[in-house]
């Protein structure tokens, strides 16, 4: 998995790990599938759900370099494909967000998911590497 997270970017497959191989990444792609129509989101509206992404992701960081509520974990909507433990609030977000995804492509990996936040940066600063070092 840290070699599709990590390497496939180089090789030009940017999203590779969050469309084929995340659980969540690949259900709301395959919900993307099944609605042909897609809401057009503006420039400005997506760069400000990128910036709450970014602030978002921030601010988990801190609670979990701090150990303040480290519980947030919890609240990823991964676990809800462990449905016995999973609790309704999870099983719900997920549902929304893959309802969500049918006309909007993929909402919570671009502008909620804290793991693709952290693959984003690690990727983009390979990505810089590679460009001064060429």
């Amino acid at each position: 998995m840290l070699v599709t997270a990590f390497v496939y970017p180089l090789f030009g497959k940017k999203s590779y790990y969050c469309t084929h191989v995340c659980p969540f990444g690949s259900l709301q792609e395959l919900a993307g599938k099944c609605v042909g129509y897609k809401l057009r989101m503006k420039p400005a509206t997506a760069k400000r759900l990128d910036k709450f992404r970014q602030i978002l992701w921030a601010m988990l960081m801190l609670c979990l370099w701090t150990g303040v509520w480290f519980d947030w974990i919890d609240y990823e909507p991964f676990s809800a494909f462990v449905f016995q433990s999973a609790s309704w609030v999870i099983i719900a977000i997920a549902l929304a967000f893959v309802a969500l995804s049918t006309v909007i492509m993929r909402p919570y990996c671009r502008f909620v998911c804290p793991t693709g936040s952290l693959l984003k940066y690690s990727q983009s600063s390979q990505i810089k590497r590679l460009m001064q070092k060429g």
